[in-house]
């Protein structure tokens, strides 16, 4: 039984999006359930119409389909209300995206909302890969002034410089590795490092290719339980998304 911990979901201006149904026909390809993942217009400036229409999207599928909710730190109170009541109605947890949204990872625009994410006990996922906006790094300083905040790395530092992801992902034990667009041995070397129960599955799907990010995985050579804990249990404990 497999979860994607992030799945690619709303209106982007160059880059392929599904809506529901073929993101589920998508994901028949060998996941059990998702979490979807804003994007486009929904992730960098209306983020209620986003949140809430994942929300209708998980309701609708709740055997298959969760969701991170989003908000542009920029927007202060209306943020930290609008993070409140996708709390409320059910978001996993907060997803954020510097480079998209418009900040640095170690600004004070950030705090209030991770405070909401505290108070409320939600993971903050993070897309990390981004020189300057967002690197390994940075969000290795931003858990070490927030341990009470668990953060995924989303791309575990990907698309752009990653030699510096180690290093950032054992600074503490409030950092989580993702999985997507990483090759089968730096898979391995997550897990010997962390242990599986800080390695998440995702796929990043339309974005990227479902078959591919499982074979990663596959090709891993990890342990029947470390395997599972990566493409489920990690998530389950996290997210409490169970395939």
């Amino acid at each position: 039984m497999t979860t994607d911990a992030h799945v690619a979901a709303g209106e982007h201006p160059s880059l392929p999006t599904l809506g529901v149904d073929d993101l589920l026909r998508a994901l028949d390809g060998g996941v059990d359930r998702a979490v979807l993942g804003p994007v486009g217009r929904w992730l960098a400036v209306d983020n209620e119409d986003g949140n809430r229409t994942l929300a209708g999207w998980c309701d609708a599928h709740p055997d298959r389909l969760a969701h991170w909710a989003t908000v542009n730190p920029w927007y202060g109170d209306r943020a930290v209300a609008e993070l409140r009541r996708a709390f409320a109605a059910g978001a996993r947890g907060l997803k954020l995206a510097p480079s998209v949204q418009g900040f640095g990872l170690l600004s004070p625009l950030l705090e209030p909302v991770l405070d909401v994410a505290e108070e409320h006990g939600r993971p903050v996922y993070v897309v990390t890969g981004v020189p300057v906006a967002s690197e390994p790094l940075q969000l290795a300083e931003l858990a070490l002034r927030r341990p009470g905040v668990t953060f995924v790395m989303g791309r575990s530092g990907r698309t752009d410089f990653s030699l510096d992801l180690l290093p950032a992902l054992t600074t503490g034990p409030n950092l989580v590795a993702e999985t997507a667009y990483n090759g089968a041995s730096l898979i391995a070397g997550l897990v010997a490092a962390l242990g599986a129960g800080r390695v998440l599955f995702s796929s990043d799907v339309p974005f990227n290719d479902l078959a591919l990010e499982l074979e990663r995985v596959g090709q891993a050579g990890l342990g029947d339980a470390d395997r599972a804990a990566v493409l489920g249990g990690t998530a389950a404990t996290l997210l409490g998304v169970a395939a």
